[in-house]
């Protein structure tokens, strides 16, 4: 905490923008609580974290740590950037969790949102690589990142709008629209039943997708805020799209929504510990697998749909090891 207030001790001295004058000193002085039911409310009711994020001042300023932390030859620097980082992270996940709570309807968002970005050559051709690995290959994590989406996907296609600079001085394409199409989907009831059950003091969230459209500074933009994504690729294509000159490249991910970073985590014993976490991995991989399979069938990939039932059927065959 004291490299933290350090940290945003610093970025207050320097600072002129209103939202980082009136937000960040409510981060270094608040009480925040995860709530366990609407009777505790946290000191910081602003839910300033949230706010922070998504002002361009709040996002380029405090979460920049997490961009710059693993960046520097500095070792100490590092570390310290590192420690800043897990922190902030953990303040705005007490900040999602509490909203959640507070606001039923941003509670389990289900749905697909849309992130555009421009990548070089070399990442489009990762992705490509990537899309061609095995099914059980074709995914990757972010567990320490914040990610933003939209359920508008004109907001995320207004990303290459007037990108005059995919181009070299030569006319050749450097720089490629691309297209994150993510189907957000949430465990299942009977699934969550399941894990409840065995472990009933062991929270189960859904912070992993927050519409903070209420929060935002933008909010025309619909977002939707990713936290630690896993995504699963199903496919990569082009598509065209109105109002866009060129194809541009679209990768269809899931991801899902559920999540057990709470403190009851944590006050299992080791061995109920590790048991909750091998069947909550279990029955996430369980769901992931099913809608995998139906979108790759939507998608008329025959083979990959049967290698994901396969995959469902592994998991399941896990599952009955797990609870028996």
């Amino acid at each position: 905490m004291a490299d933290l207030r350090s940290y945003i001790a610093d970025i207050i001295s320097e600072a002129d923008d209103q939202h980082l004058l009136r937000y960040l000193p409510i981060v270094l002085t608040s009480l925040k609580v995860w709530n366990s039911d609407l009777d505790t409310v946290a000191d910081d009711e602003n839910l300033s974290v949230i706010r922070l994020y998504t002002s361009k001042a709040g996002y380029d300023q405090i979460f920049r740590i997490i961009n710059q932390a693993f960046r520097t030859e500095d070792v100490a620097e590092q570390i310290r950037r590192v420690r800043c980082a897990v922190f902030l992270i953990e303040l705005l996940n007490i900040d999602l969790f509490n909203y959640t709570l507070r606001m039923p309807r941003s509670r389990n968002f289900e749905g697909t949102v849309y992130r555009g970005v421009v990548f070089s050559g070399d990442q489009l051709q990762d992705f490509k690589v990537l899309a061609a690995r095995p099914v059980a290959e074709r995914y990757w994590a972010i567990p320490m990142a914040m990610m933003s989406a939209s359920t508008d996907r004109s907001v995320a296609l207004r990303e290459f709008a007037g990108q005059d600079n995919l181009m070299d001085v030569t006319g050749t394409v450097t720089r490629h629209p691309f297209l994150w199409r993510i189907h957000v989907i949430g465990l299942s009831s009977k699934y969550l039943q399941i894990y409840r059950e065995r472990f009933p003091t062991s929270v189960v969230s859904t912070i992993g997708a927050v519409p903070i459209r209420e929060l935002s500074d933008y909010a025309e933009e619909d977002e939707v805020l990713l936290r630690g994504p896993f995504f699963q690729l199903v496919c990569l294509q082009e598509e065209v799209f109105e109002g866009q000159e060129k194809p541009v490249h679209v990768m269809d991910l899931i991801m899902i929504n559920a999540n057990r970073d709470h403190p009851s985590t944590m006050q299992l014993s080791a061995e109920e510990g590790e048991s909750a976490r091998q069947l909550f991995a279990c029955l996430v991989g369980m769901r992931r697998a099913e809608i995998c399979r139906e979108l790759a069938s939507l998608y008329s990939l025959v083979e990959d749909a049967a290698l994901y039932d396969e995959m469902f059927r592994a998991g399941k065959a896990k599952f009955a090891t797990l609870v028996s």
